[in-house]
C-alpha cells in the first residue's frame, strides 16, 4: 500500500475543511479527521499483517506448543485454505483470538507465474466483520472500500489505475450515498464536486492546479451546472 500514503491521506483529508461546512451536519472538518485516524488504523493492521504473512506463509498447519495462547493448543495465526477454482485463501489472526482479522484470497499461478493477490479483506476493530476490502487486477490495487464507521456500509472508495489513485468517494452523511468525489491527475487532486444539500445532485466544484484550489463555482438552481464562481 506504500510508505508514504499514511501522511499523504492525512494531508488531503485536512484540506476538506475548504468545502463549506454549514451544509454538513456534524461538519466535513470533523469528518476528514476522523478518517484520518481510521486510516492510519488501517495502515497499522496492513503493516502487521505483511509482517505476519512474511514470517509466517511457510507454517499453515496446527501445532502444539507450551505457550501462553489459548492454553496448550497453540494455534498458528496464518491459515491457508483451497478455494477451489484455482484460488487460494490465507487467514491472519492479528490479535490472537483465533478469529481471523485479515484475508487474502490468491488466484493460483500457472507454470512458473506467481500466485497473484486478487483480494483482501481486513476486520479494523475485531468485531468478525470486514471493514476494508481491497481488489487487486495484475498485482496492484484497483479499489479500496472502507467502512469508516463501523456499520457494514462502504462510506470511502478509492480508485486506483496503474497502481495511482484516480478517484475517490466520500460518503460523508452515512446514508449509503457518496456525495464528495475527488479526481487526481498525476498523483494530485484536480477537481472536487460536491453534493451539499443532500439531493444526490452536485451542486459544488472545486478546481486545482498542482494541487492548489484555483476556483470554485457554485450550482445555485440544481440544474447541473455552475451559475456563480467563488463564494455563494
Amino acid at each position: 500500500m506504500g510508505g508514504e500514503r499514511p501522511a499523504t491521506r492525512e494531508l488531503e483529508a485536512s484540506r476538506v475543511d475548504r468545502a463549506p461546512e454549514e451544509h454538513y451536519p456534524f461538519g466535513v472538518h470533523s469528518f476528514a479527521n476522523g478518517v484520518s485516524l481510521t486510516r492510519h488504523r488501517l495502515h497499522l493492521v496492513a503493516a502487521i499483517s505483511a509482517t505476519l504473512l512474511l514470517c509466517s506463509c511457510a507454517t499453515s498447519q496446527k501445532k502444539k506448543q507450551e505457550g501462553p495462547l489459548l492454553g496448550d493448543d497453540w494455534v498458528d495465526p496464518v491459515q491457508e485454505f483451497e478455494e477451489g477454482d484455482g484460488f487460494r485463501k490465507i487467514t491472519l489472526d492479528i490479535n490472537n483470538d483465533r478469529q481471523p482479522d485479515v484475508f487474502n484470497y490468491f488466484r493460483a499461478g500457472e507454470g512458473e507465474e506467481v500466485d497473484l493477490l486478487v483480494r483482501k479483506e481486513i476486520d479494523l476493530n475485531f468485531d468478525s466483520r470486514v471493514d476494508v476490502i481491497q481488489i487487486w487486477k495484475d498485482g496492484a490495487m484497483a479499489q479500496e472500500q472502507i467502512d469508516a464507521d463501523f456499520d457494514g456500509r462502504t462510506d470511502w472508495t478509492d480508485f486506483y489505475d496503474a497502481s495511482e489513485r484516480i478517484r475517490a468517494e466520500w460518503d460523508t452523511r452515512f446514508d449509503g450515498y457518496p456525495d464528495l468525489v475527488r479526481y487526481y491527475e498525476s498523483g494530485q487532486l484536480a477537481r472536487l464536486e460536491m453534493d451539499t444539500t443532500g439531493d444526490r445532485r452536485v451542486d459544488y466544484w472545486e478546481y486545482y492546479e498542482g494541487g492548489v484550489m484555483q476556483r470554485s463555482g457554485w450550482d445555485l438552481n440544481a440544474d447541473g451546472k455552475i451559475d456563480k464562481w467563488g463564494d455563494r
